[in-house]
C-alpha cells in the first residue's frame, strides 16, 4: 500500500436505486475495510487529491450522486433519505457489505442518514462539514435564500485570487474564487439541494438521532465554514459517542480545496490510526 495505490482509479457504472450511476474507484485492494465517499455540493467526477489519500490505504468508491450532472434531483429523489437509500442500493450492487462512510457537506447528511438506519453496514465513519443538524443557537443555511456573492461569502473563508492547480500540466495558475470551475459547481449544487430541501439545511429528525450512532468517527471542520457553522460539528461531537472533532483554522467550507494537504493529512493519519499533531488544526 502507499502513492502508487492512491494514484490509479478506474471509471464505472452501475444501477441503484433504478438509476444509472457513474463512480469512480481507486486505491489500496487489501487492508482496511472498502471507503464509500459521498461528494458535497460541488459533485464528484474527478478523482481528488484526498481520494488519492484515501486510496493510498483502502479501495475507496466516489459515486456521483443522480441529478448533479443536470443541476436538479431527478423524479424518484425527493429527500436527503431517498438518497441516502439509494447510496445502500449502491453497495449491494458493487457487492460491500460493510464500509467506511466519508461525506462532504450534503453527502456527509446522507452519510449521516444511512448510519442511522444501516449501522451493520458501516464500520467508521468521515464526516467533513455536514449538513443536516437543528441547531438553534447557529441556524442552518437557506441555500435557496442566497445569491452568488452571499453563497461565495459563506462557503469560502476568503475571497480573491487564489492558486490552483494547471488543468494540462505540472504547476500552478491564479484564479479568482468567484469566477472560477470550484464556484460553478458548487453554485451548481447550491440549487439542486436548495430545491431538494425547500428551506433551511436543518434535519430535526435526525438531529434525534445522531446520539444512536456509535460508530468510531472523524468530524472535520473549517473554522469558518458559513454554510455549516462551527457550531454543527461542536453538537455532532457532543452527541455521537465515539467522535472526535479537527478543527482547521482560517478554512471555510471547502476544506479539500482551501486547505487540501492538512485535509489529507488529517483523513490518512485517521484511517491508519496516526496521532500527530497538524499546523493550524485544533483537535476536540
Amino acid at each position: 500500500m502507499g502513492a502508487a495505490d492512491g494514484s490509479i482509479f478506474s471509471r464505472h457504472n452501475t444501477m441503484a436505486g433504478g438509476f444509472d450511476v457513474p463512480y469512480l474507484k481507486g486505491g489500496a485492494e487489501e487492508g482496511l475495510d472498502p471507503v464509500l465517499f459521498l461528494h458535497g455540493l460541488g459533485g464528484a467526477g474527478k478523482w481528488e487529491a484526498f481520494h488519492m489519500a484515501m486510496g493510498t490505504v483502502a479501495l475507496t468508491y466516489v459515486p456521483q450522486l443522480p441529478g448533479w450532472q443536470e443541476g436538479q434531483a431527478p423524479e424518484g429523489i425527493a429527500s436527503v433519505q431517498d438518497y441516502a437509500d439509494l447510496a445502500v442500493g449502491f453497495l449491494d450492487s458493487v457487492g460491500i457489505d460493510r464500509v467506511i462512510l466519508g461525506g462532504h457537506s450534503i453527502g456527509a447528511w446522507i452519510a449521516l442518514r444511512l448510519a442511522a438506519a444501516h449501522p451493520d453496514r458501516v464500520s467508521r465513519l468521515i464526516l467533513a462539514n455536514a449538513m443536516g443538524l437543528d441547531v438553534p443557537e447557529a441556524p442552518a443555511a437557506n441555500l435557496g435564500d442566497m445569491d452568488e456573492e452571499s453563497f461565495a461569502k459563506a462557503a469560502f473563508s476568503r475571497l480573491g485570487l487564489i492558486a490552483t492547480a494547471q488543468p494540462d500540466g505540472f504547476g500552478a495558475e491564479w484564479e479568482n474564487v468567484r469566477r472560477g470551475p470550484e464556484f460553478e459547481r458548487q453554485w451548481k449544487g447550491r440549487g439542486l439541494v436548495a430545491g431538494l430541501i425547500e428551506g433551511p439545511c436543518s434535519d430535526p429528525e435526525l438531529t434525534n438521532q445522531i446520539g444512536s450512532i456509535a460508530n468510531d468517527t472523524l468530524l472535520v471542520w473549517g473554522r469558518l465554514d458559513g454554510i455549516t457553522p462551527i457550531q454543527h460539528g461542536d453538537a455532532l461531537r457532543a452527541a455521537m459517542p465515539n467522535s472526535r472533532l479537527d478543527v482547521i483554522e482560517r478554512c471555510g467550507h471547502l476544506p479539500m480545496s482551501e486547505k487540501p494537504e492538512t485535509f489529507n493529512r488529517i483523513i490518512r493519519n485517521y484511517l491508519v490510526d496516526v496521532d500527530e499533531e497538524i499546523p493550524e488544526v485544533v483537535k476536540f
